[in-house]
């Protein structure tokens, strides 16, 4: 009774609705998804370390970080055989769908006090953009981007322990969260520069450093961390291709099928890749340039950060990652689900919500136009890319906006 009479109390995070939609979503989910994950690469190597141990894992052809392999292992230790690891494969979505819930949990909880609206999470459980790469396709892009979102909100929140444990975690679930490696270092000066604290640094990286030793001890001690290394190593041309059914700016200004093109090709006077990662570094630095001056102006004035930072601080971060998506080569149809959460985020603080919207129905016509469950998405990829577009239009119009205005608030701080 005790359990159910805190579940009722508003001021937790985690309802009674939210355990029951949970429930509901677990006995409705299709036990079916994306072939070569769900039902081959992800159960053989799950028993591949049922049979080997798990320190023997990055012997087979896994390309995974090590977060996950360790989940894979258990899985397979849960199930017991190699019959049944097969067989109930479709139940890895149930560990998905966890984050799924805990990133839109979290976000509601966190940022509560920047809205007023109810059941603000269910805009995100709701929304089928979200769900669909857990729910229908089966894979894990909720990790990644449920471990950054923590991330941020603890630095931001000064949980300086916790920050360190999510940021380190979020980089060995899936590497590609190293993009949002900046916004880590962002945050954590900003705090330094309100309180410095030498012993929490320290201990930040003790929080780091055990993360990372325990996920990585047993491949150390079974000899396999080189072939980790590797993994690492290898990640980036490991697809080399223009795109990966993304439906970004190569279907925008490429004549032939992008999925068709090796990215290590030339293109007006450089290979894809490297116009990829010019045009990514390159527009970052103008995305960043709002978010960086404004915590200057914040740590020299010592001035305690505002909703207008908070949210100038997810708007930057969606928009990175929808740039990430957009502009760089091997990218995957699911690369921008990050956006999602980070977009909604920015909703919450802003009272904006178009970006939000228009990022969760491209996300959506991107994966299930090349998935094709729903048979949603009719239109040309183009016409996605060019919805992807939008958001980024849109995003640098609202970063312009909030440029406009550093010079004054400089101006206004030094007087005071």
């Amino acid at each position: 009774m005790k359990i159910f009479q805190r579940l009722s109390d508003n001021s937790l995070p985690i309802q009674w609705h939210h355990l029951l939609f949970f429930s509901l979503l677990v006995a409705i989910i299709p036990h079916t998804g994306f072939y070569f994950d769900l039902n081959n690469d992800w159960p053989r190597w799950s028993y591949y370390a049922f049979e080997n141990g798990l320190s023997q894992i990055y012997n087979s052809d896994t390309n995974y970080m090590p977060f996950y392999l360790h989940g894979l292992y258990w899985f397979g230790k849960l199930q017991g055989s190699k019959e049944l690891i097969y067989a109930n494969s479709y139940q890895l979505k149930y560990f998905f769908l966890l984050f799924d819930f805990g990133c839109a949990l979290a976000l509601a909880w966190a940022l509560r006090k920047y809205y007023s609206i109810k059941f603000a999470e269910y805009l995100l459980l709701f929304n089928l953009g979200y769900l669909y790469c857990t729910v229908i396709w089966g894979q894990l892009d909720s990790m990644p981007t449920t471990m950054v979102v923590l991330g941020i909100i603890c630095l931001f929140e000064r949980k300086m322990l916790w920050a360190a444990f999510f940021c380190t975690l979020s980089i060995y679930v899936k590497l590609q969260a190293i993009i949002f490696v900046p916004f880590f270092v962002i945050i954590l000066v900003y705090q330094l520069f309100q309180k410095f604290d030498r012993w929490i640094l320290l201990k930040m990286l003790g929080i780091s450093l055990l993360t990372q030793f325990f996920l990585l001890i047993p491949f150390i001690t079974g000899g396999t961390f080189w072939n980790f290394i590797k993994v690492v190593r290898e990640s980036v041309g490991f697809f080399p291709r223009v795109s990966w059914h993304a439906y970004n700016f190569w279907y925008l200004v490429v004549k032939q099928d992008p999925t068709l093109l090796n990215d290590t090709l030339p293109f007006a006077g450089l290979t894809y890749k490297k116009w990829g990662f010019l045009l990514f570094f390159g527009s970052s630095a103008l995305v960043f340039i709002p978010l960086l001056f404004r915590t200057y102006i914040f740590a020299r004035f010592k001035k305690i950060a505002d909703a207008d930072y908070y949210a100038l601080l997810w708007l930057t971060a969606a928009t990175i990652a929808t740039l990430f998506f957009f502009v760089n080569t091997q990218m995957h149809e699911r690369y921008s689900y990050p956006a999602i959460a980070l977009y909604f985020a920015y909703a919450l603080i802003s009272g904006q919500y178009s970006l939000f919207a228009l990022v969760s129905v491209a996300h959506l016509a991107n994966v299930d136009g090349m998935n094709k469950y729903f048979g949603l998405n009719p239109y040309k990829p183009e016409y996605t890319a060019l919805l992807f577009g939008l958001v980024l239009l849109i995003s640098f119009i609202k970063l312009l906006g909030f440029a406009k205005n550093l010079k004054r608030e400089y101006t206004q701080q030094a007087k005071n």
